[in-house]
């Protein structure tokens, strides 16, 4: 018997780090849109590590039916240690957007399911062999967190684990970044950052766009 209850633990240990993310990792999804329209969705990436991290290039994908498909392609961006990353649908100033800060990248191709959610992060084009950086949820049933009728965010709450794994996420509860008088939750654009030190520095940011960052989101 102990035996057995080793190995189940060391069978649930191994699945737990079995994808441990790249420095870059889906830190959150309002996949459900916003108050303002059901089509006024965001992804938020943040870098975890160190190091600047250039996103020229590097694409998302998403799941359709079967396969996987490419939804849309970073074409420039630098990514501060620390720093957020954010895709929205809609610019802030679009009367269908709910944002009050400046996305990074604004792009009509991002689409996300209301269920069997997944997205992946890759460095490149995944057709030319690029390195998988990062999956979001498991593509099966409902996301993993997230409340589409209450307008809360899916927000990574563990940035080193498995992001397919229930326990990486959770649903938002603390509300920032958006307009005035929109009733929803997340923290779209905010820093993330890897120590103390890190969050007394009020110059972190991306390097493709100013953003004024409303609070700091805390290293899990």
């Amino acid at each position: 018997m102990r035996f057995i209850a080793a190995f189940l633990i060391l069978s649930w240990t191994t699945a737990l780090w079995a994808t441990p993310p790249g420095n870059v990792v889906f830190s959150e999804l309002m996949w459900m849109g916003s108050p303002v329209s059901n089509a006024d969705e965001w992804i938020e990436l943040c870098n975890r590590s160190q190091d600047p991290v250039d996103l020229s290039g590097w694409t998302i994908t998403r799941q359709l039916e079967d396969h996987e498909a490419i939804m849309l392609r970073i074409e420039q961006g630098k990514l501060a240690p620390g720093a957020a990353f954010l895709i929205a649908n809609y610019p802030p100033e679009d009367g269908r957007s709910a944002l009050a800060v400046q996305p990074q990248l604004v792009s009509s191709a991002l689409s996300l399911a209301n269920t069997k959610l997944q997205l992946r992060l890759y460095d490149g084009d995944p057709e030319a062999g690029a390195h998988l950086v990062d999956i979001a949820d498991d593509g099966s049933g409902a996301p993993l967190a997230g409340d589409a009728q209450l307008k809360k965010a899916m927000v990574r709450v563990l940035l080193d684990t498995d992001g397919t794994l229930p326990i990486s996420w959770a649903t938002a509860e603390e509300a920032s970044g958006w307009d005035d008088g929109v009733e929803a939750s997340g923290t779209p654009g905010q820093v993330f950052v890897p120590d103390a030190d890190a969050a007394a520095d009020s110059s972190l940011s991306t390097e493709i766009s100013p953003v004024t960052w409303a609070s700091l989101k805390p290293y899990r």
